[in-house]
């Protein structure tokens, strides 16, 4: 029955590109929930909408393709990225603040020569701000559409990197890299699974990971948020167990947190 559920939400063009992982995950656990196979689809679909339907934006490719000359500081090819991210609801904020979001992560973390972001969506397009260099840029997302503007992405702009479709929750990832982003992701994890972000923390396999909540929610609400995720990131710290010092990074509407881990 969860093949069942799986193969249906999958013929459903908002949500055939998520990675399938994903899928059975929630239909298991929607299934003992549900009256009937087609409540499930409902349940499954109305979780995939707070996982990764709110967060997609559009590829803009055309755009960028036309503006790249081989330079990132252009002014025309940073717009088109800035278009571009500005339809991706959980960056569109934080285009205002990249150079000093990107250079106060660095400032703690010193310049990566392996990045990863986990739940990256569309952030790799903010690369002309990151200003990694040569650095390998690993980007993961439970959701291929956006992948396939990121690859398209990093193809074109020469960037050593490697793109995947993996939940991680299921399955955390465990590439070896000098940072890895969590940027808004740990409210997401807690919306699926209150132990995840735990995990996943755990599990890494680097010097830092960057952690950042909203202060704002998508609908401009804010009022208590800054409070709460300021005692999330105080529990996750605790709960991890390997958290060695944490720094503040923060900018307007997005706290930023870079953790120090040991082993």
């Amino acid at each position: 029955m969860i093949t069942r559920i799986v193969e249906r939400v999958l013929r459903s063009s908002r949500y055939r590109d998520v990675d399938r992982s994903l899928l059975s995950r929630l239909a298991a656990e929607e299934l003992p929930k549900a009256r009937n196979p087609d409540d499930a689809v409902k349940r499954v679909k109305r979780r995939l909408h707070q996982v990764v339907g709110a967060f997609r934006g559009a590829s803009q490719r055309n755009a960028m393709e036309e503006t790249w000359n081989g330079d990132m500081t252009d002014s025309r090819f940073r717009a088109a990225c800035a278009d571009a991210l500005r339809t991706h609801a959980s960056t569109r904020e934080r285009i205002p603040h990249f150079d000093a979001f990107y250079a106060g992560m660095w400032a703690h973390t010193g310049m990566p020569a392996r990045l990863l972001d986990i739940g990256c969506g569309l952030n790799p397009l903010a690369l002309p701000w990151m200003a990694i260099g040569n650095a390998t840029y690993l980007a993961t997302d439970v959701d291929q559409r956006p992948l396939v503007t990121v690859g398209a992405f990093l193809d074109l702009v020469g960037q050593p990197h490697e793109v995947n479709t993996a939940d991680a929750i299921a399955e955390p990832p465990t590439d070896e890299a000098d940072v890895a982003l969590l940027l808004k992701l740990v409210t997401t994890l807690d919306r699926q699974d209150a132990g995840a972000a735990t995990r996943l923390v755990r599990a890494l396999r680097v010097r830092h990971a960057v952690v950042s909540f909203a202060t704002r929610s998508l609908t401009g609400r804010g009022k208590g948020m800054e409070r709460a995720y300021r005692e999330r990131l105080e529990r996750l710290v605790t709960d991890a167990g390997r958290v060695s010092a944490v720094a503040e990074a923060s900018v307007r509407n997005e706290l930023v947190f870079v953790l120090t881990l040991d082993g």
